[in-house]
């Protein structure tokens, strides 16, 4: 009886540890990526007063950021712990369900690189399923793009941190701009123009008002102010659908790269 071997070359085998390396690399990534996924997903619960989170992720953000919370949650004789350790094991368990997904290599790898980064950890544990390991690499990506977030605009201050964010377009916005009044209006509105489903139609009708009032303010004789009088309505749509929705559209839109960047 013979055993069948199959030699490996020195360089044959760095380029099998680069290769399973890189697996596990991008392996971890793709779980973060699943895992913050999830969590946007999730409602938020309203957990941190005037915080405008729009879903878990952005309140696991701001735990993270401005935490940690460690006092404990429950009423009467019910303790839930901390809400700091709340969101802990939530993400755990998580990324423990994409874990169980993964076929077994793939969870061998992993280990290896949660061996690799763990000093403490004896590498003759390599080639062993390590869950707390592959865990630990997890959260470790999930927290590094966590607290990578600027989260000014659904901080408390976002109504006056929104003037420094926001990049204006169109006609009318150019024109209140210039007269000091845009500002003012989307500061008492920043909440709906941070949510991607936020109904926009409310400012865009102050913005037309305020538009129409400068222009009848700033019109010179009868002509411009019988027009008005007689087109107004007609004036107000074309703008609102021509000019300000896409705009705010627009404006939007860089909000949200910036607050999800």
């Amino acid at each position: 009886m013979t055993d069948d071997m199959t030699e490996v070359s020195l360089d044959g085998l760095m380029r099998l540890q680069t290769a399973a390396h890189d697996f596990a690399v991008a392996k971890a990534k793709r779980i973060v990526g699943a895992v913050i996924e999830d969590l946007r997903g999730r409602p938020a619960q309203g957990m941190f007063g005037d915080v405008a989170a729009r879903h878990m992720w952005d309140e696991y953000c701001w735990s993270l950021q401005e935490g940690p919370f460690d006092d404990d949650m429950g009423w009467d004789d019910v303790r839930l712990g901390s809400l700091s350790g709340a969101f802990e094991g939530m993400v755990r368990a998580v990324i423990e369900t994409e874990i169980e997904k993964l076929p077994r290599h793939a969870q061998v790898f992993l280990s290896a690189k949660a061996i690799e980064v763990d000093l403490d950890m004896d590498e003759d544990a390599l080639g062993n399923i390590w869950l707390d390991g592959m865990v630990a690499l997890i959260v470790e990506g999930v927290n590094s793009e966590a607290s990578g977030r600027n989260l000014d605009l659904i901080g408390p201050a976002r109504g006056d941190v929104i003037g420094y964010e926001i990049e204006g377009s169109g006609t009318v916005w150019s024109a209140l701009s210039d007269r000091g009044e845009a500002m003012d209006l989307f500061q008492s509105h920043v909440d709906e123009m941070i949510d991607p489903d936020g109904d926009l139609l409310e400012l865009a009708a102050e913005m037309v008002d305020a538009y129409i009032a400068a222009a009848r303010e700033d019109a010179d004789g009868m002509t411009v102010s019988e027009f008005f009088d007689n087109f107004e309505d007609q004036v107000r749509d074309m703008l609102t659908e021509r000019d300000v929705l896409p705009a705010l559209e627009d404006m939007r839109a860089g909000l949200l790269e910036r607050l999800d960047g």
